[in-house]
């Protein structure tokens, strides 16, 4: 799988609001973006979470959901993934339940694409 870029989530509290640095991932758990689904994730999500992020939802860019975002992140990701093409429908579900860990450690959730 080619991948565009990766969602990370912080381990613990302190290292919220970051992003690995320098292939540093210790601190943080992350999914890959495959880049086949990054056209159609922004097609379908973008501007609905625009509304929720910190940062351009674009390509080559880093942005991210703070702890009191990712609930209401979730739930965009699951009512798209719904009527969403049986590919992407696999990614949202797993991007849903990746960010799920993210809430329930009160941590938010950050997208490095490049």
């Amino acid at each position: 799988m080619t991948t565009i870029g990766h969602v990370f989530i912080p381990l613990d509290r302190a290292h919220d609001g970051t992003a690995p640095a320098d292939n540093d991932q210790t601190h943080f758990e992350s999914l890959p973006v495959p880049l086949a689904l990054w056209e159609p994730f922004e097609q379908r999500l973008s501007r609905h979470l625009s509304e929720l992020t910190e940062g351009q939802i674009d390509r080559e860019e880093k942005f991210w959901f703070d702890a009191a975002h990712v609930n209401a992140m979730i739930a965009v990701v699951e009512a798209e993934a719904v009527t969403a093409a049986p590919d992407l429908r696999e990614w949202l579900t797993s991007l849903a339940a990746f960010a799920r860990r993210a809430f329930d450690r009160h941590v938010g959730v950050v997208f490095v694409i490049s």
